[in-house]
C-alpha cells in the first residue's frame, strides 16, 4: 500500500517491477528506464496485469466526490501516469503491433482506454484538465472497430464519446469518422440493421452511428445545401427509422433515432428563432428530410392487429405507446417550422385510408392530426382544414350500423373530438353526428370513459349551441343512468357535461327543473344504495366497518352505488360552474349577492343536495372512497365565485365536515377540505363564527391524536388549518377557548416543528413564520399575540436550533430560515433565545465549537432577515453534520 501523494508515477513503477520480475522500492524509479523501452520488455502477460491496475485505478478515482477531489488534488496526482499508460495502450491497439497479439491482451488494452477516456472527461469537468496524450491514441483506436475482437469496447468508447465528451474529439477525427460511416463496412453493418439484425453489436452499430449525428447536429444541417456527405448521412439516420419490424417489440433502433430526429426538428426551431423568424439556405432540404423522417414514423406509429399486440409483453405495450407520444412531441416541434400546412399530410391520409378502410393507417393518421390541437389552435384557417376532415362520409364511417371500425381507431377518433371540440362551436352541421357517434360509444366498456370525456368537452364548449336539445340529453342520459355496469367517472363526465349546458340558461329560475330532473338520477341510485344497506342483517362478530363483503355482494353494490352518486353529484357541481373563461357581465355584479338558492326557490336543490350527501354519508362514511367524493363536491362549491346549488352557507358546510372523528378513514382529506373553505373570499365578516367553531373540532382532533407522531398526516392538514387563519382570521385564533386549548396548539406545532416527519415540519414552519411576521393587530389581540411570542419564543428557537445544528435534512434548510428571519427581525430578544437554543445541551451535534456557533449567530444577526441567511443556516448545518455528509457527484 502506499500514499497516492508519494506514489505519483505508481504505472511505471509497477512496470519496472514487473520487468524485473520483483519489487523494486519507489525510489530506484531515477534508475529505471524510459517507458518507452520498459513496454518493449513486459510480456503480454504482465501488460495485462499493468492495464487491469490501470483500469481499476482510474474507475476507482473517479467514483471520489467533487469536494474530496479538489481538496486532495487527486487528479494533478493522477495525471503523470497519463504518460506511462499511453505508450503501452498504444503498442497492442496500433494495427501493425496488433497482428501477433494474443485477443485477450489487446482487449484488456482498449477497455484500459475506455476508462482512461472516461476519466479524462471527470478531470476536464473538475479541473479543466486535459490529457493530450490520450488524444494520440483515437486514430489507431478508431481503426480497431474493424477488428472483431475490439469491436464491441470501441464502438462502446466511441458513441460515449461523442454523446458526452465530444470535445475529446480534433476536427480530424471527425472526418475520418465520417469517411468510417461511408466504408463497405459501415454499409454492410448498416443494412444488416435496418434488414432487422436488432443483435447487440448491430444495435450498437446504431447507436454509434446516432451518437455521430447527435454530435455534430448543427453542422449537418447548416451543411445540407453544400455538403453531399451530410445529407446522405442524414438520410442514413432516416432510413433507421424504417427498420424491420413493429417499434419496440422487434424494432429496437427505433426509439433512439427517434430522439435524434426530435433533436435535430430542435436545432431547426432553434435556428429560426435565433434568425428572427427567417429561414436560413439549408431550411428547405432539412425540412424534406423530416417530412421523409416522419412517413417512416407513422408507418411506425400504426398498431399491429390486435391479437398480435394483445400477444406482447405488456412494457413492450407500454413502450410503443411511449413512442407514439415521442412522435406526436416531434410531430409538434415540426410544426412550429412548417405552420398549419402540415396538417394537410395527415388529412389527405385520412382521407385515402377511410376510403380504403385501412384502420391502421386511418388511425395512425387521426392520432396524428390530434397532436396539433393545442399547437393549432391560435391559427385562423385551422376550422377551414378542419372542414376536410370532419365530413358526413367519416362520420358516417363511425356511425354506421356495421360497427366495423377496430376500438384502436374508435378512440383516437374520439381522441380527435376532445382535442378539437372547439371546432363545432362555429361549425355546427357536423355536431348532430358528432354527438349521436360519442353517446352510441358509452355502450362500449372499452370506449366509455374517452366518450363521456368528448360529451363534457362537447357540451361545455358548444354549451349556448346545444340548449335547445337539452331534454334530449337528460332523455338521452335516462337510458344510462340505469347501466349499473357502466364506471361511476363516466356517469359524472356525462353528468358534468348536460350541467355545463344548464348553465348557459340565461335565468336562474330556468335551471331548476333540469336540475331537479338530474338529481332524480342520483337519487335513484341512493335509495337504491339505502336499501341494499337495509337490508343487510349483521353476523355476530364480523367487521362492520366492510361493508363490500357484506351478504352476497350487497354491501359492494351499496358502496358502488353512494360513489357513483357522489361522483355524478361532483360531476354536476363542476359543469354548473360558471366557464373560466367566459365574458364577465360587469352589470350583473350585484348577482353574487343573490339568494335564490339559498333562501328563494333555488333551495331545494340545495336542501335535496345537502340531504342526499347526508344520508350517503351518514350510512357509508367509514369508507374511504365516500369520505374521499364528498369532499370533491364541497371543494367546487368552495371554488364558485357566484350563487349556484352547490354553494352552501358555511354553516352547513362545518356542520357536515364535524361529522367526521377520530375514526374516520381520510380524515386528512375533510380537514383539506374545511382549509378550502377559508380561502373561499365569498363569505365576507360572517364566516368567523362558523371557523371558531372549526377551530374547535380541529383542536379535539389533534387533542385525540396525542403526539405529532402518531399520524404525520392528520398533524399536517391540522397545523395547516390553524396556519390558513392567519392573517385573516388571527382572532378566531387567538380567542380560541378555553385558553388551555390554545396553549396546547402552539405546543402541538412545536413538537412538529422538532419533529422528524417532512410535511409536518414545513406546515409547523410556515405557521410559526406567519405568526411571528403577523401585521399589529388591534387591542387586545396584539396584547394576546405579544403574550404568546414572549411565552413560547424560547421553545420555538429551540426547536429551530435543534433542526439547523443537524435534525434537519438538507431540503427542509429553506423552509425552517423563514422563522428564523422572522424572529431576527421583529423580536428584540431573538439573540437571546438563540444563543441559549445553541448552547443549550441538546444541540444535537458535537463538532462545532461553541466559537462556531457565536460566528453563526453573528452572521444570522447582521443579516436581519436578508435571502443570505437560507445560506448561512445551509453551512452551518453542514458543518454540524461534518465536512463528510456531502452528495457524491
Amino acid at each position: 500500500m502506499q500514499f497516492s501523494t508519494s506514489w505519483e508515477r505508481c504505472l511505471k513503477h509497477l512496470m519496472y517491477s514487473l520487468c524485473n520480475n520483483e519489487a523494486r522500492p519507489y525510489t530506484s524509479l531515477d534508475e529505471a528506464p524510459e517507458t518507452e523501452i520498459l513496454r518493449h520488455s513486459l510480456s503480454d502477460a504482465k501488460a495485462v496485469a499493468v492495464f487491469w491496475v490501470a483500469t481499476t485505478l482510474v474507475e476507482e478515482v473517479g467514483k471520489t466526490d467533487s469536494n474530496s477531489m479538489k481538496q486532495h488534488k487527486f487528479h494533478r496526482q493522477v495525471v503523470p501516469n497519463v504518460d506511462d499508460i499511453v505508450p503501452l495502450i498504444s503498442k497492442y491497439i496500433n494495427n501493425n503491433a496488433t497482428e501477433t497479439a494474443h485477443g485477450t491482451v489487446k482487449q484488456e488494452a482498449m477497455k484500459c482506454f475506455q476508462a482512461w477516456v472516461s476519466y479524462s472527461h471527470r478531470a476536464f469537468i473538475d479541473d479543466e484538465i486535459v490529457l493530450e496524450p490520450l488524444r494520440n491514441l483515437i486514430k489507431p483506436a478508431l481503426m480497431c472497430l474493424l477488428d472483431g475482437d475490439l469491436y464491441e469496447t470501441t464502438v462502446e468508447l466511441f458513441s460515449d464519446v461523442l454523446a458526452n465528451y465530444s470535445k475529446f474529439l480534433h476536427k480530424e477525427d471527425f472526418e475520418t469518422l465520417q469517411s468510417l460511416f461511408n466504408s463497405t463496412w459501415a454499409q454492410e453493418r448498416y443494412e444488416r440493421l435496418i434488414n432487422g439484425d436488432f443483435d447487440f453489436d448491430s444495435l450498437q452499430f446504431g447507436m454509434f452511428m446516432i451518437a455521430f449525428g447527435d454530435a455534430t447536429v448543427q453542422n449537418l444541417t447548416k451543411n445540407l445545401g453544400t455538403d453531399l456527405q451530410c445529407q446522405q448521412y442524414l438520410s442514413a439516420l432516416c432510413g433507421l427509422l424504417g427498420a424491420e419490424g413493429h417499434a419496440i417489440y422487434e424494432d429496437k433502433i427505433y426509439v433512439p433515432a427517434l430522439e435524434f430526429w426530435n433533436t435535430l426538428v430542435e436545432t431547426m426551431v432553434d435556428d429560426i428563432y435565433s434568425e428572427g423568424g427567417k429561414h436560413p439556405p439549408w431550411f428547405p432540404t432539412a425540412q424534406a428530410l423530416v417530412m421523409q423522417a416522419i412517413e417512416r414514423c407513422w408507418r411506425k406509429s400504426q398498431f399491429p392487429p390486435a391479437n398480435e399486440f394483445s400477444s406482447w409483453d405488456s412494457v413492450d405495450r407500454i413502450g410503443f405507446k411511449d413512442a407514439r407520444r415521442d412522435f406526436s412531441d416531434l410531430l409538434q416541434q415540426f410544426f412550429l417550422t412548417t405552420g398549419i400546412p402540415l396538417l394537410q399530410v395527415f388529412i389527405d391520409l385520412i382521407q385515402k385510408s377511410a376510403a380504403s378502410k385501412n384502420w391502421a393507417e386511418l388511425e395512425a393518421s387521426i392520432y396524428c392530426l390530434g397532436g396539433f390541437s393545442d399547437t393549432s389552435s391560435e391559427d385562423a384557417l385551422r376550422d377551414e382544414y378542419l372542414d376536410k376532415v370532419f365530413t358526413p362520409s367519416l362520420l358516417d364511417l363511425f356511425t354506421g350500423p356495421h360497427k366495423e371500425v377496430p376500438r384502436p381507431t374508435m378512440q383516437s377518433f374520439l381522441d380527435l373530438i376532445i382535442g378539437y371540440s372547439e371546432y363545432f362551436k362555429h361549425r355546427t352541421q357536423a355536431l348532430p353526428k358528432v354527438l349521436t357517434f360519442v353517446f352510441q360509444a358509452t355502450s362500449s366498456p372499452s370506449l366509455a370513459k374517452k366518450a363521456s370525456k368528448a360529451i363534457t368537452r362537447l357540451c361545455s364548449d358548444c354549451r349556448k349551441i346545444l340548449l335547445p336539445e337539452l331534454g334530449a340529453f337528460i332523455q338521452q342520459y335516462s337510458s344510462i343512468a340505469s347501466n349499473y355496469s357502466l364506471d361511476g367517472s363516466v356517469k359524472e363526465s356525462i353528468m358534468e357535461g348536460i350541467a355545463s349546458i344548464i348553465q348557459a340558461l340565461e335565468k336562474e329560475e330556468q335551471r331548476v327543473a333540469p336540475l331537479e330532473q338530474l338529481l332524480n338520477f342520483i337519487e335513484a341510485d341512493v335509495e337504491q344504495s339505502l336499501l341494499l344497506l337495509s337490508s343487510i342483517v349483521p353476523l355476530q362478530g364480523r367487521d362492520q366497518s366492510d361493508t363490500s363483503q357484506m351478504d352476497g355482494g350487497r354491501g359492494a353494490m351499496a358502496l358502488e352505488l353512494g360513489v357513483t352518486a357522489f361522483k355524478c353529484l361532483a360531476g354536476i357541481a363542476k359543469g354548473i360552474q360558471i366557464p373560466d373563461d367566459g365574458p364577465v357581465d360587469l352589470e350583473k355584479r350585484e348577482s353574487r349577492s343573490s339568494t335564490f338558492w339559498t333562501d328563494g326557490e333555488g333551495s331545494r336543490i340545495q336542501q335535496r343536495i345537502y340531504s342526499m350527501m347526508c344520508r350517503m354519508y351518514d350510512a357509508l362514511g367509514n369508507r374511504g372512497e365516500i369520505v374521499e367524493e364528498v369532499c370533491d363536491i364541497w371543494r367546487q362549491g368552495f371554488r364558485e365565485m357566484e350563487p349556484g346549488p352547490f354553494v352552501m352557507p358555511p354553516n352547513m358546510a362545518a356542520q357536515f365536515f364535524m361529522k367526521a372523528n377520530f375514526q374516520t378513514p381520510r380524515l386528512g382529506r375533510v380537514i383539506t377540505t374545511a382549509c378550502s373553505l377559508i380561502s373561499s373570499n365569498k363569505w365576507g365578516d360572517g364566516l368567523g363564527g362558523v371557523l371558531a367553531v372549526l377551530l374547535a373540532w380541529v383542536a379535539s382532533l389533534l387533542h385525540t391524536l396525542g403526539e405529532p407522531g402518531n399520524d404525520p398526516e392528520l398533524t399536517q392538514t391540522g397545523i395547516e388549518f390553524v396556519f390558513r387563519l392567519l392573517p385573516k382570521y388571527s382572532h378566531v385564533l387567538l380567542n380560541h377557548q378555553p385558553s388551555s386549548s390554545l396553549e396546547f396548539i402552539f405546543m402541538f406545532t412545536l413538537k412538529a416543528l422538532a419533529g422528524s416527519d417532512p410535511l409536518p415540519k414545513q406546515a409547523a414552519a410556515e405557521f410559526w413564520a406567519t405568526f411571528i411576521g403577523l401585521p399589529n393587530q388591534p387591542e387586545p389581540l396584539q396584547a394576546s399575540v405579544n403574550n404568546a411570542i414572549q411565552h413560547l419564543g424560547p421553545m420555538l428557537a429551540q426547536a429551530l436550533i435543534y433542526n439547523i445544528g443537524g435534525h434537519a435534512a438538507r431540503s427542509e434548510l429553506d423552509k425552517l430560515s423563514e422563522p428564523v428571519k422572522k424572529l431576527v427581525v421583529r423580536q428584540v430578544n431573538a439573540r437571546t433565545w438563540l444563543e441559549a437554543a445553541l448552547l443549550d445541551p441538546s444541540f444535537p451535534s458535537d463538532i462545532v465549537s461553541d466559537k462556531d456557533k457565536q460566528l453563526f449567530l453573528q452572521k444570522i444577526m447582521n443579516l436581519r432577515g436578508a435571502r443570505g441567511t437560507n445560506q448561512v443556516v445551509r453551512d452551518f448545518w453542514l458543518a454540524c453534520r461534518g465536512t463528510n455528509f456531502t452528495y457524491v457527484s
